[in-house]
């Protein structure tokens, strides 16, 4: 087995050249497709193995956290009209983000058996992560939009049709992953290095989830103008903003947020692929020092 694993290096190790640069990676990366999905499927099947409801449990952990929130903000803060609705349409997404940035960070430690093996690029590892996390998202989305459309929102644009800005939606969604998954190659990296990068992400995203607007809304933050532009320098908060807006009107009796600038989401998408592609560069530097770690 070790000779076996130590020719295929070898084999390899000739197209060093091209796997060193970011544009070899991603190519390498491509013509092992059949093999992201693969791992894709194998995720899915392990991470649902036994459990009656499937993939409907992925919509349990926010729902229950848009209860306790609801409940907590209705009888113990100010009312806020169609607090709920609001607090349902980001909270399914920061469920995407904090679970792809703790999924992919853990992606060498979880897979070092296979990555032991057989050789293939470690980056499809955190990236199988990000896809995964997107299909349950996708789910818990379509449920987000039933329960727009059943519920007597009062909301005028709903009954008439889609919304305006709907299509701003896909696109918060993938500058959301991106960042997601530049954090989670740089993680993913640090924790093979250092065992308690585990926990310490952990405690950093729930401090974190204070730093956007879930538990709040937008408009809290906007009626802060010394505030408001270091607040949105946050690529997350923009895109979650974002996809609220996409789906919903702003909240009645704040400051209206109707629709981001196209400053905020320059500025968002361009330090979100910053991050991924600075992640990625890390991680790929450093993908031979981590098996030597595993």
């Amino acid at each position: 087995m070790i000779s076996s694993f130590n020719s295929v290096n070898a084999g390899f190790s000739v197209r060093g050249g091209e796997r060193d640069s970011i544009v070899g990676s991603v190519l390498e990366i491509w013509r092992f497709r059949g093999l992201v999905l693969e791992l894709v499927r194998r995720d899915l099947k392990v991470r649902y193995k036994n459990r009656v409801g499937g993939v409907l449990w992925s919509l349990f952990p926010p729902l229950m956290q848009v209860l306790t929130i609801w409940l907590m903000v209705k009888f113990f803060f100010a009312q806020i009209s169609d607090y709920s609705s609001h607090l349902m349409a980001v909270m399914f997404l920061w469920q995407f983000f904090q679970n792809t940035v703790l999924d992919a960070s853990q992606a060498m430690i979880v897979n070092a058996p296979l990555a032991r093996k057989i050789y293939f690029p470690r980056a499809v590892l955190p990236l199988v992560t990000l896809i995964s996390n997107l299909l349950h998202f996708g789910v818990a989305f379509l449920f987000t939009l039933v329960y727009f459309f059943v519920m007597p929102l009062g909301h005028p644009t709903y009954p008439g049709g889609i919304p305006p800005f709907f299509w701003m939606a896909p696109f918060c969604v993938l500058g959301l992953g991106m960042f997601a998954l530049g954090i989670g190659y740089l993680l993913a990296y640090l924790t093979t290095l250092y065992d308690d990068v585990k926990f310490l992400s952990v405690t950093l995203l729930g401090l974190f989830f204070y730093l956007v607007p879930v538990l709040y809304p937008i408009e809290r933050v906007f009626g802060q103008a010394k505030i408001y532009p270091f607040y949105m320098l946050n690529p997350a908060a923009v895109w979650l903003v974002g996809f609220q807006r996409s789906l919903l009107p702003p909240l009645k009796g704040f400051p209206t947020v109707y629709h981001l600038p196209f400053d905020w989401l320059a500025i968002a998408f361009v330090v979100s692929f910053a991050t991924l592609v600075g992640g990625f560069w890390i991680f790929e530097r450093s993908k031979w020092t981590m098996m030597e770690r595993l």
